[in-house]
């Protein structure tokens, strides 16, 4: 059961991060960067915990972006290449969601995110 809790976490991700991508391949004035840069987040959001699932580490909903990050970055160091501060300050900034240069960096650290939990077996 535990296993598919996190098989079903990490299956959710992909589909966030399915959805982002797919944003991506229209027309770029029909791209809509918010939708964009919300899955990604998301998706980055649930491949960190997918990856703490699977190490047996308890997660709560209200457990920040950051707080997963550090707790991955505790169990393997690899994740301390993972540099995740534009999506930390999302809340700072209204209009961050309308940047396409933005967009395209929440896509990268979304897919870079995958690749880190994806090389744990």
């Amino acid at each position: 059961m535990y296993d598919q809790k996190v098989n079903t976490t990490f299956d959710q991700a992909d589909e966030l991060f399915r959805i982002a991508q797919e944003e991506l391949c229209k027309p770029e004035e029909d791209v809509v960067p918010y939708m964009v840069c919300r899955n990604a987040f998301k998706s980055v959001n649930k491949y960190l915990t997918a990856f703490l699932l699977k190490h047996g580490m308890d997660i709560h909903a209200s457990m920040s972006l950051e707080v997963l990050l550090d707790a991955c970055r505790q169990i393997d160091p690899a994740f301390n290449e993972l540099n995740l501060n534009l999506l930390y300050s999302t809340g700072e900034k209204e209009d961050v969601w309308m940047d396409m240069g933005t967009v395209n960096e929440y896509i990268a650290l979304a897919k870079q995110t995958r690749q880190m939990v994806g090389q744990e077996e």
